[in-house]
């Protein structure tokens, strides 16, 4: 059941969207992040503005076929009566939501559980992606690891942004694709994101529910940018933030590797068998790590060092 709140305790929903309420009386704003495409009708101003200031550089005049239609509309409770945002992608309601605050993050929500089932031709799962030189990092990671933290904070060193929470891998080039929607960082990597110099895009703190607050960074404003051309995986790491920790890289076999990897996939119920085989093959050129990620610096300096290894291999 769709759950009506504050925003501290949304949850994605399933139900279907009645016919009527999926006719919206905003006009509708297109949207084209790689190959994401995004069909627009808010009709919360606040929100449509912050969307258009994240990635009016991605929108397109022309309609987008196939585009994922994601609806905010505002609405009453018949019994309270109080006003709150429905946010639906393709006729479906993903959140309700009162705080003002906690829209635009749960827009962003609501997009990435459409692009799990609206991208047919991509294996997909749960990871940061930049790139060095044209070879691809897979930061993969359960939420609360900091991958988005490493993300940025690689990104603002010049490697070029692709995501920072899908792997999108072409099943027929078996190479990574950039979805370059807005960095978004809990308030635990405020301070050390600042320090490294990155700043918040929007003006202001967001809530995620139970995720609590959070900032957005526009790739585009990163040392790196964004990635324009598809990646070849070079180096896989699975981070795990341990605060206090002096960073370190442990070696993993690539069966380990594979294993770890399915358990973050998307996708594997529509690939199956073939999932597996597809990311037997990618391990094969690629160098794999589990990461005890400290602080930032660090972190990312060790990660520096693990790519420029792994590309000089290839190299050699």
């Amino acid at each position: 059941m769709l759950n009506v709140c504050s925003g501290s305790r949304a949850h994605p929903g399933t139900r279907r969207v009645p016919g009527n309420h999926r006719r919206g009386t905003a006009p509708t704003a297109f949207y084209q992040l790689g190959p994401v495409a995004i069909a627009l009708s808010c009709d919360v101003r606040h929100v449509a503005a912050d969307f258009d200031r994240l990635y009016g550089r991605y929108r397109r005049q022309a309609v987008l076929r196939h585009a994922i239609d994601l609806r905010v509309r505002w609405t009453r409770s018949p019994r309270t009566l109080r006003r709150h945002a429905i946010i639906s992608t393709d006729g479906v309601e993903r959140f309700a939501i009162r705080s003002p605050a906690a829209m635009l993050p749960h827009v962003e929500w609501a997009i990435n559980g459409a692009i799990i089932e609206t991208l047919p031709g991509f294996h997909q799962l749960h990871a940061g992606i930049v790139a060095w030189r044209g070879q691809g990092l897979v930061m993969a990671a359960a939420p609360q690891s900091g991958k988005s933290t490493l993300t940025a904070g690689l990104a603002a060193r010049g490697w070029q942004y692709y995501c920072d929470e899908f792997a999108l891998i072409d099943a027929a080039t078996r190479r990574l694709h950039a979805y370059p929607k807005a960095i978004c960082v809990k308030h635990g990597s405020f301070e050390p994101l600042a320090r490294a110099g990155l700043t918040f895009a929007l003006g202001g703190d967001y809530d995620k529910g139970v995720k609590g607050k959070v900032r957005f960074i526009d790739p585009a404003t990163l040392a790196g940018g964004v990635g324009r051309a598809p990646a070849t995986v070079r180096l896989v790491i699975f981070p795990r933030y341990v605060e206090g920790a002096t960073p370190r890289l442990i070696p993993m076999s690539r069966a380990r590797a594979v294993y770890e990897w399915l358990q973050l996939s998307f996708t594997f119920g529509r690939f199956g068998v073939s999932e597996v085989e597809l990311f037997a093959d990618i391990m094969e050129g690629a160098a794999c790590y589990g990461l005890e990620a400290g602080e930032l610096g660090a972190s990312c300096d060790l990660i520096e060092r693990a790519m420029r290894r792994a590309a000089g291999s290839v190299a050699a």
